[in-house]
């Protein structure tokens, strides 16, 4: 199901909030993800597992919970160890079967990789365009899984990129469960930037992840702890990702999923956790576009049915969205806007907005907070100024949406950042 999306003219009214002013020249975007305000919106689950690793159902019966619970696409990303039997022909004919089976969903036949050197113990979801799956995973498999010995990081992205390419936005990873196992909690903020050193591959992190229905949300089991469900890289203000970004990398967190394996610990894919992508086009292709660009947030339990973080400027001709870069006079004020919609169980839910960014005193910190009463729809701020952060040229915008739900506890949604460079 493609999800219903906030008229066009709203985020034009929005403009007119300043409308009055002048427009500077200099000002424009330096990265623009042109879809973002009129594209389609689809709900997909990037990580999940079948019998030809350590799921308990066939590929046919995970693509029917899928559909069931409003998926428009999903993965399937079964381990990257040698002795399980992904990547193998029998797992492509099965998940072809799948795609014949279900014609309007979108499938990817990934993987779940042990990356390197962790012997096993972090792992990565690999999402390919489906025309190189067969061709490209089981050497991938093969050559690089960080089970064995001898493997490196490095020469495993170095070869991927050779396969797939980069620019063409033919292969993306995100970095799952990212504090599950760790004891120190810039260990992943540590990995990614190092990886993208090598190449920009790596997406970003799965902010939330799956295991949701355990006794211990997300099956953190060691020293780090969820915050609210999502993992603290992405939860706390301050934390992985906000020095990510305040450093100037361009990395997304804003993804949940399920990462089912049965129904004792995991919640059907899209039933709980749903990443919504807005795309160009809706095809695979157009999935990993966006998942590269950054156009899309995430949430869990069906708070929100729709969730619009944008920057509005006169001196930009459109507004901007997750995973733009603009370019301001560093006396520029922007609005920054939260325009979401309730899901239709949550019509009457109070909730809290949050604007986490960089971009009042230098450094990583909640800029803004404010309640929307179940009669309101939308939350602005305008920061009194605008500073660079720990980069020294841009600021940083990123927003959640958190609901006291009182059956299931806090309820939260994440946005990817919008990044401002700041002129003379």
């Amino acid at each position: 199901m493609n999800i219903a999306r906030i008229g066009f003219g709203l985020l034009l009214a929005s403009l007119t909030l300043l409308a009055a002013c002048d427009r500077t020249p200099e000002a424009g975007f330096d990265v623009s993800v042109p879809w973002a305000l009129t594209g389609t919106t689809l709900a997909l689950d990037t990580h999940t597992h079948t019998r030809f690793s350590d799921g308990e159902l066939a590929p046919d019966e995970l693509a029917r919970l899928a559909v069931e619970h409003g998926c428009d696409a999903f993965a399937i990303t079964d381990h990257s160890d040698h002795a399980v039997a992904a990547a193998t022909p029998a797992y492509f004919d099965a998940i072809d079967e799948v795609r014949r089976q279900h014609p309007g969903l979108t499938v990817f036949a990934g993987l779940e990789w042990n990356v390197p050197p962790y012997d096993g113990r972090e792992h990565v979801t690999v999402l390919l365009d489906p025309s190189l799956e067969r061709a490209v995973l089981p050497g991938f498999k093969e050559q690089h899984d960080g089970m064995e010995e001898g493997t490196d990081a490095t020469v495993a992205l170095q070869w991927l990129a050779g396969q797939a390419s980069v620019a063409r936005g033919e292969a993306v990873l995100f970095y799952n469960h990212p504090s599950r196992k760790d004891e120190d909690v810039t260990e992943n903020e540590r990995d990614l930037a190092q990886w993208r050193e090598v190449n920009t591959l790596f997406a970003g992190f799965e902010g939330g992840p799956g295991h949701q229905r355990s006794a211990t949300p997300g099956a953190y089991r060691a020293a780090i702890k969820p915050v609210d469900r999502w993992d603290p890289v992405v939860a706390e203000p301050g934390g992985g990702w906000d020095r990510l970004l305040d450093a100037g990398h361009d990395v997304w967190g804003a993804l949940a999923s399920s990462d089912y394996h049965e129904r004792r610990n995991d919640y059907a894919p899209c039933r709980f956790a749903r990443t919504m992508v807005t795309v160009d086009k809706n095809d695979a292709r157009g999935i990993l576009r966006a998942l590269r660009a950054g156009s899309f947030w995430a949430g869990h339990g069906g708070v929100l049915s729709e969730l619009w973080f944008i920057l509005v400027e006169p001196a930009l001709p459109l507004p901007a969205t997750p995973g733009e870069t603009v370019r301001l006079p560093a006396a520029a004020r922007p609005v920054l806007r939260v325009k979401l919609a309730r899901g239709p169980r949550h019509l009457g839910l109070p909730l809290t907005v949050e604007i986490i960014g960089n971009g009042l005193r230098g450094q990583p910190e909640i800029v803004a907070s404010g309640s929307v009463a179940p009669d309101a729809d939308s939350f602005d701020f305008q920061p009194p100024r605008l500073v660079a952060g720990g980069d020294g040229r841009s600021a940083y915008f990123r927003a959640r949406v958190i609901a006291d739900d009182p059956a299931r506890g806090k309820l939260v949604a994440y946005t990817n950042p919008i990044r401002v460079v700041l002129m003379p």
